[in-house]
């Protein structure tokens, strides 16, 4: 079975359309990623729930976790 060439285009590339799709792993919504209603937290994305089915999709992190001088350092060699 032989595959047909790849062929790529020499057009610019569309900077309208965004490529951030956000998924519901329980009901398969698809969608852009403003398209979703978030719960902020002051300036910070706190959470994302889908519309359709409730479900959170994402969830920040706390405060805590951002702060650097709380993180182990780990030895890479």
């Amino acid at each position: 079975m032989n595959c047909p060439p790849h062929t790529f285009s020499a057009d610019p590339p569309d900077t309208t359309r965004l490529k951030t799709v956000l998924f519901c792993q329980t009901c398969g919504r698809a969608a852009g990623i403003d398209d979703w209603p978030t719960q902020m937290d002051g300036e910070r994305v706190h959470r994302i729930d889908c519309p359709d089915c409730g479900t959170t999709v994402w969830s920040g992190l706390d405060a805590d976790d951002s702060d650097e001088q709380k993180r182990v350092l780990t030895p890479t060699a």
